[in-house]
């Protein structure tokens, strides 16, 4: 499977952007200070490929990217929420839609990522559904709140569903689709998997 490696930093940048937003958010929350903002901001947006790069034994992408770049965008975004967090009201629920689309992109991502080195689709799945979860996962885990994936949510699932599509269609918008379309209405409308 072949993905231009434009498409997957563009990907990769929005993701960061995204799930950085998402962990500045739940320090908002938690009316944490700037230097909480960018460690939880940062955490949630390169968690999830570090634990992915970690397991598949490559190295980790932040640590080796041009510039830091990965790392400037998480601390950037999360000063900017920081900065724009005056203009938000708590009670909006707005941490949910940028995890839903961080969730989205690097679930996509870390698939892609794994096919590139195993050529695998069964372990492409389990990677990308790591990729997605494990920035928002350690995001709860420092906010300690119960992550989303352990609270009948339909998260883990929603990745698993598109990325089971992206093996079938080779089509990263429909794969990208899927997944945040699913985990969209699964926030609109409560849906869960609890009994």
């Amino acid at each position: 499977m072949y993905i231009n490696p434009v498409i997957v930093l563009i990907i990769e940048i929005l993701g960061l952007v995204a799930f950085s937003i998402s962990g500045a958010l739940a320090a908002f929350k938690r009316d944490l200070d700037i230097i909480g903002y960018i460690i939880v901001g940062t955490v949630t947006g390169i968690g999830g490929g570090t634990v992915r790069d970690l397991i598949l034994d490559r190295p980790v992408f932040w640590l080796y990217d041009s510039y830091c770049y990965s790392l400037n965008i998480c601390i950037l975004t999360s000063v900017l929420t920081f900065i724009a967090s005056k203009h938000i009201d708590k009670r909006e629920n707005i941490v949910n839609w940028f995890d839903a689309l961080g969730l989205a992109l690097f679930a996509v991502q870390g698939y892609i990522i794994s096919m590139e080195v195993y050529y695998n689709s069964e372990i492409a799945v389990i990677m990308g559904v790591i990729t997605g979860c494990g920035g928002g996962l350690l995001r709860d885990i420092c906010m300690n709140r119960q992550p989303f994936i352990f609270r009948g949510e339909i998260y883990a699932s929603a990745a698993i569903f598109g990325l089971i599509i992206f093996a079938f269609s080779n089509n990263v918008l429909l794969a990208f689709a899927s997944i945040f379309i699913l985990r969209a209405l699964a926030i609109k409308y409560k849906i869960s998997l609890k009994n």
